[in-house]
């Protein structure tokens, strides 16, 4: 149940993250201000207490970027990046891509064949009543 409702939880991330961004955005400037405030407070001039309180607490988009790889949906949004680059890759070098996926059928091709003969003379059992009875009787004399 936690995993499917955590599921639920980067769908609604991913989907919605300009909405979330948004928010994310306005609390960091209120945190900003709220310094500024108490700074103000202290007797700073405004201009002052603003650079002194963004200086403090660092770039918004930098604590942006913090909180959002502690959310963790960055996981399924760089993967779908990742595809997304393979894929505009693959389409501007179609020779090499040709290849490449040539290749690889060729290998797992190879590998079933391999695995299926192993399959049937190694691992499966041979097709008699009792295999563990069948005895090999040979005549101790090569011709």
């Amino acid at each position: 149940m936690i995993l499917w409702s955590r599921l639920l939880s980067w769908r609604h991330a991913i989907l919605r993250r300009s909405r979330m961004e948004n928010k994310m955005g306005a609390e960091l400037r209120f945190h900003i201000e709220t310094c500024a405030e108490d700074l103000i407070r202290g007797g700073v001039p405004r201009s002052e207490a603003m650079r002194r309180a963004r200086a403090e607490f660092g770039a918004i988009e930098r604590a942006k970027e913090e909180c959002h790889d502690a959310r963790g949906p960055n996981l399924v949004e760089s993967l779908i990046q990742d595809l997304r680059c393979a894929l505009r890759t693959a389409r501007r070098s179609l020779g090499f891509t040709a290849v490449a996926v040539a290749t690889l059928a060729l290998g797992i091709g190879a590998a079933t064949a391999i695995f299926r003969v192993v399959k049937v003379v190694i691992l499966n059992p041979l097709p008699f009543q009792q295999p563990e009875n069948l005895v090999h009787v040979w005549d101790g004399h090569e011709h």
